[in-house]
């Protein structure tokens, strides 16, 4: 036979068998395989258990976080600090409304200070920490907790 005659140009010869199969460690199937191409989030709670009861422990504090999209949040921030809960609030979304951060954050001092006795922490450029009466932040790494003179809790 001549070398043209060696090469198949069609399927009509196929023998019906199986193809090979390399076996390839990376394709090979795993028990901890997952399905989400999204990066894991281990424990979102918030999403399991959106009022989850939250036993009150003496000496306990609870701290929540949330985004603030619009002063329609604000409420709910002002209920959490008068329960005596911390909150941590994102202000991104309303930082290039000017006016309406500004009118959210003097509402917020307004009740958390002045109404309250709590306390307002700036932690970023977007970001503050809601203090209820009783908590108190601590300026820098230098003054620790044991330094702070008692009647500031007062």
């Amino acid at each position: 036979m001549s070398e043209e005659g060696d090469k198949q140009t069609s399927l009509d010869s196929f023998s019906g068998s199986a193809p090979r199969r390399l076996n390839l460690p990376s394709q090979e199937p795993t028990l901890q395989s997952t399905s989400s191409s999204a990066p894991t989030r281990y424990h979102d709670m918030e999403k399991l258990y959106p009022n989850a009861p939250v036993p009150k422990v003496a000496g306990g504090l609870v701290i929540h976080r949330a985004m603030l999209h619009d002063l329609t949040g604000v409420p709910q921030l002002m209920d959490w600090v008068a329960d005596g809960e911390a909150v941590i609030v994102r202000m991104e979304k309303m930082m290039n409304r000017e006016l309406e951060c500004q009118t959210a954050v003097e509402r917020l001092n307004l009740f958390v200070e002045n109404d309250l006795g709590g306390q307002i922490i700036r932690l970023t450029e977007s970001r503050l920490m809601l203090l209820p009466p009783g908590c108190r932040g601590i300026r820098g790494l230098d003054a620790e907790a044991f330094s702070v003179d008692p009647s500031d809790f007062n």
